[in-house]
């Protein structure tokens, strides 16, 4: 089982990625042409003047980086893709991976102490970037880049939607971000369709007359016969439908069926939004407390607080013994099975329920990537380099946006870039490189490759993510489930999220952080106990939780947030 559950968990290329050991000989001249990524990929495929930099020293670099989520001594700081990068241009990766779940508090702690490493994992920080140039913790880059990075430079002039993400209000860039070509959903609510096969023998008929759970009554019918499933089950601990600890989805899972985003949402008006302040959050909790009673809702989720909302209680989900909860598209279609105990499962994607009885017909867009970047998915430059070190720092990371580097990083290594010497890829079968040369085609090796994509790139690294086909050994029974849980997930529109792109003031930030801290202290630990029955909830008592929100900053919150995002609009045209 945990086996099942390392390997699923692995092909996530957004969370997790498994580097192997190799040594390539490469040519720190090739690649010298801007990945294409968006609409405008002609603008980007231009070939830009390369800087001249002298690699012939050996540079030593430290990286403050995200662990992965792999078992303590599993090779994976240098692996493939990054000896070959690092032998490109004569480098020495010295890693600081702070074990998982202190990652916010160690880079606090550097922040603090003012022992940088020279590259910095922004996927954690907290902190506003421009504070953090002001107080000399990382470079402002905007000059830098337009001299010593025309790859990333090309991309950025190319796809107006990444520069306006990137860039802050006063023209300032702070990160070495990722760049996705074409971002698809990688989870969202999933149920187990076999359980209804076996209740009703083959004949499931949702209220609604489709041929999927759309409506709140529709799920009525769908968690009832789920119930009796695993109440005739004889297993110890089950549940009909997994929440997280808090009693929602702060991506706006569940509550979309209500009218109601995530917690920062735009609504249809433009307006910033806070969704567990909504009034149609009421009947969102009333719904979440009657289930609870009739043994829907998980009845131990609130002590879960240690559970990530994507991997909710594995026990549970993986062992068969869940009907609804947050997955991974590597979970769906019979991917989760267990033929050793007998048990097929079907993992299908669900869309939120429309809450038809209070005028919901169709529920709000709840897609969690909001933007192909984010300055939350990069790397900054900390004023630990001298100016010669930050500059060889950014000649290296510059070869991930060519067309060659992104596909590498993406992708992984071809024959002719020393993927045949590589010993770990030779243990997992490839002997040939994973794709074509000079193309985004796989080796017939890798076409039937069951091992991830991650496993042979490092998809952690800045850089164009490049949109690449599904694999042969990606297909079940014939079907990309990725791309069907995607058009599931996101059936319903992608525009509802605050975008994580809009940047603030650091006097904004400072106020926002600290209004926001307070109002979620009090609501999460309120809304778990208004659901489970521990508070009363009624109409009065919801309008005093509100209360309480506006007292704490709400309306203050709201402003700020929407001074941002217009700000946002206004440079994004």
């Amino acid at each position: 089982m945990s086996k099942k559950l390392l390997a699923l968990t692995l092909a996530l290329a957004m969370l997790l990625t498994l580097l192997g050991a190799c040594g390539g000989k490469p040519d720190s001249s090739s690649g010298s042409s801007a990945a294409s990524t968006g609409e405008s990929s002609s603008e980007a495929a231009s070939q830009p003047e390369e800087p001249t930099v002298d690699t012939s020293e050996t540079q030593s670099i430290s990286i403050f980086m995200q662990a992965d989520d792999v078992p303590e001594g599993t090779p994976g700081d240098d692996g493939a893709v990054l000896n070959y990068w690092k032998e490109m241009f004569n480098l020495e990766i010295e890693w600081q991976k702070p074990p998982q779940g202190s990652e916010q508090e160690q880079l606090s702690m550097m922040f603090g102490t003012g022992d940088y490493t020279d590259v910095i994992d922004l996927g954690f920080n907290t902190e506003n970037l421009s504070t953090l140039c002001q107080d000399g913790v990382i470079y402002e880059l905007s000059e830098y880049i337009d001299k010593y990075m025309p790859n990333y430079k090309a991309v950025l002039e190319a796809n107006p939607d990444v520069k306006s993400a990137l860039y802050d209000d006063e023209g300032h860039i702070y990160s070495i971000a990722t760049v996705q070509e074409n971002p698809k959903q990688w989870g969202g609510l999933v149920y187990r369709r076999d359980i209804l096969e076996t209740m009703t023998g083959g004949n499931i008929a949702f209220p609604s007359g489709n041929n999927e759970p759309s409506t709140v009554e529709d799920w009525e019918y769908m968690l009832g016969l789920m119930k009796q499933y695993f109440d005739t089950s004889g297993m110890p601990e089950t549940a009909c439908l997994i929440i997280p600890a808090s009693g929602y989805f702060s991506t706006g899972e569940l509550m979309g069926g209500f009218g109601i985003g995530g917690v920062d949402y735009i609504t249809d008006d433009g307006k910033a939004a806070y969704g567990i302040a909504e009034d149609n959050f009421y009947n969102y909790l009333s719904k979440m407390k009657e289930w609870y009673k009739k043994g829907y809702v998980y009845a131990d989720f609130a002590s879960r607080s240690q559970d990530l909302f994507y991997l909710p209680n594995t026990a549970l989900t993986y062992g068969g013994a869940a009907g609804v909860w947050y997955g991974l598209a590597a979970n769906l279609g019979g991917a989760m099975s267990l033929p050793e105990y007998e048990l097929i499962m079907d993992v299908q994607p669900i869309n939120s329920p429309a809450d038809t009885e209070h005028g919901i017909e169709k529920p709000l867009g709840i897609y969690l990537d909001s933007g192909r970047a984010s300055n939350n998915a990069g790397f900054a430059v900390s004023t630990a380099c001298d100016e010669e070190k930050l500059i060889r720092v950014l000649n290296a990371f510059d070869y991930f946006y060519t067309e060659e580097g992104s596909c590498v990083r993406t992708m992984g290594l071809t024959s002719e870039e020393g993927a045949a010497e590589c010993q770990d890829y030779i243990e997992k079968g490839i002997t040939k490189g994973t794709r074509e040369p000079n193309s985004r085609k796989w080796t017939a090796e890798m076409e039937k490759n069951t091992e991830g994509v991650t496993a042979f790139a490092s998809d952690r690294m800045p850089g164009v993510k490049v949109d690449y086909p599904a694999r042969e050994s990606d297909l079940i029974d014939g079907i990309y489930y990725t791309d069907v849980g995607h058009e599931a997930w996101t059936k319903y529109g992608n525009a509802n999220v605050f975008p994580l792109s809009v940047t603030f003031t650091p006097e904004e930030t400072s106020e926002i952080n600290t209004i926001n801290t307070n109002m979620q202290d009090y609501a999460n630990g309120k809304i778990a106990n208004f659901i489970i029955g521990r508070d009363e909830l009624t109409p009065d008592t919801f309008a005093a939780y509100q209360q309480q929100l506006k007292d704490l900053g709400l309306e203050r919150y709201l402003e700020l947030r929407q001074a941002g995002y217009d700000r946002y609009l206004a440079r994004s045209k």
